[in-house]
C-alpha cells in the first residue's frame, strides 16, 4: 500500500520501500521548493514525467528538467529541487553502492568446456 505525505511543496506518494530503495512520485506545486538537505548513504534519481525542475546542487550548479529528463544527485551532495511549472516527478532513493559490500569465497576464472 502507497504512503501519501503532504509537504509545503505539494505532496510525496511513496509508491514502493524495501531496505535499499524507495520510489516516489512528486507532485511539485509551481514555486515549490524543498529545503536544503544531503544525504549520507543515499543517492536520489529525479525524472520529470510532466513540468519543469529545477536541481540545485550546492558546487555543482543547477539543472533544469523537463519531460522525460532525469538527474541523478549524489550521496553526500547537497540540493534542494523547486518546481518551475507545476511538476510532476519521479523520486528513485537507493541506498550508496559499497564496493567494500562484497566478501569472495574465490575469485573469477574461465572454465573450460566441452
Amino acid at each position: 500500500m502507497s504512503e501519501c505525505w503532504p509537504k509545503i511543496w505539494g505532496t510525496n506518494i511513496e509508491i514502493y520501500t524495501n531496505d535499499l530503495s524507495s520510489i516516489n512520485i512528486l507532485r511539485i506545486k509551481k514555486g515549490g521548493t524543498c529545503s536544503l538537505h544531503t544525504h549520507v548513504t543515499k543517492h536520489n534519481v529525479f525524472h520529470v514525467i510532466s513540468g519543469k525542475l529545477k536541481i540545485e546542487c550546492t558546487n555543482l550548479g543547477e539543472s533544469i528538467l523537463q519531460k522525460d529528463q532525469s538527474f541523478t544527485v549524489f550521496a553526500g551532495t547537497q540540493h534542494l529541487f523547486c518546481a518551475l511549472e507545476e511538476t510532476v516527478a519521479v523520486e528513485i532513493m537507493a541506498v550508496k553502492y559499497d564496493h567494500a559490500d562484497i566478501q569472495r569465497e574465490t575469485i573469477g576464472f574461465i572454465k573450460e568446456v566441452e
